[in-house]
């Protein structure tokens, strides 16, 4: 991932102190420190998963983050999307997790979009990247951001948090189920009514008073969830670009607060999947999970 020219760049005497843990990590390395570098990572959701998501990168030395989200903060949000801070009250998220990123490490250059993401707009969002990361909180929105992913050829890395649980998954082109196949593959793109487990969040059709009990602000989540969940997915993102490691490719990691315990269960490409066609590997079907399908970031 990245441009090769970059890539070949002699690391500067602040990058060495900056990243100097990382350069003398197994699977990193002065090499893997300038494959990040050169990365192009995007995150679209820049709430409760995309704040530790996004700092992370940005710890790691990510080049260029790019960060969609169309809302605002608001006070309900600050319990867990630590990207923000009462100063940010009103202030749209990409400008505020911008400034936070800035603080953090000026040496990445953030491209905020204060834009919604949809059919409309997908294939565009994703284009300039090298991985995406859906930091989302709707079934509808993260059908459509795979959807564009499998159409571009890019990997995707899924997360989701619901009170005291969580799920991540990777999708890498060729090697393995997308998205689709595992929570929904027969329904066509923007659908907000296929898929369950607990990534399987209300789209933006579903109002509160349609999910009931099951409602986001009803459901609640766990402070400290979205870190959890959001760690696991930036990890995931710098071994897809140190090349390092086994990502979660084929497998959906569960994760239960309440007891501390993870899980995870071996998913195969769905062979009927309207997005990935199951990637023409023959794979045996999709996991539909048993469990609530609403979720909040």
């Amino acid at each position: 991932m990245g441009g090769q020219a970059e890539q070949a760049l002699e690391l500067t005497a602040e990058e060495i102190q900056r990243y100097s843990r990382h350069l003398c990590l197994a699977g990193v390395g002065e090499e893997g420190q300038r494959r990040i570098r050169s990365a192009r990572a995007l995150v679209v959701g820049v709430g409760g998963l995309g704040s530790p998501i996004a700092l992370y990168l940005a710890a790691a030395g990510v080049g260029v983050l790019g960060l969609a989200d169309p809302d605002a903060v608001e006070l309900s949000n600050l319990q867990r999307q630590t990207a923000h801070d009462t100063r940010s009250l009103g202030v749209p998220k990409v400008e505020s997790a911008a400034r936070r990123i800035g603080d953090l490490n000026p040496g990445v250059r953030v491209e905020a979009m204060a834009v919604e993401l949809g059919p409309h707009n997908a294939a565009q969002l994703v284009a300039g990247y090298d991985v995406v990361i859906d930091a989302l909180d709707s079934l509808r929105d993260r059908f459509i951001l795979s959807d564009a992913c499998v159409a571009a050829g890019k990997p995707m890395v899924h997360g989701a948090v619901q009170g005291w649980m969580g799920e991540a998954m990777t999708y890498v082109p060729g090697r393995g189920p997308c998205y689709r196949c595992v929570f929904g593959g027969g329904a066509a793109a923007g659908d907000a009514e296929s898929g369950t487990g607990v990534g399987a969040c209300a789209g933006p059709a579903q109002t509160s008073e349609d999910l009931g009990p099951l409602a986001p602000e009803r459901v609640g989540v766990l402070s400290s969830a979205p870190g959890v969940i959001g760690a696991i997915e930036a990890t995931e993102v710098l071994k897809l670009i140190t090349g390092a490691g086994e990502p979660l490719v084929g497998r959906l990691l569960l994760w239960d607060g309440m007891r501390m315990k993870f899980d995870q269960i071996e998913v195969m490409a769905d062979p009927v999947c309207r997005a990935c066609g199951g990637f023409g590997a023959g794979g045996r079907g999709s996991y539909h999970g048993d469990v609530d399908d609403a979720c909040c970031d």
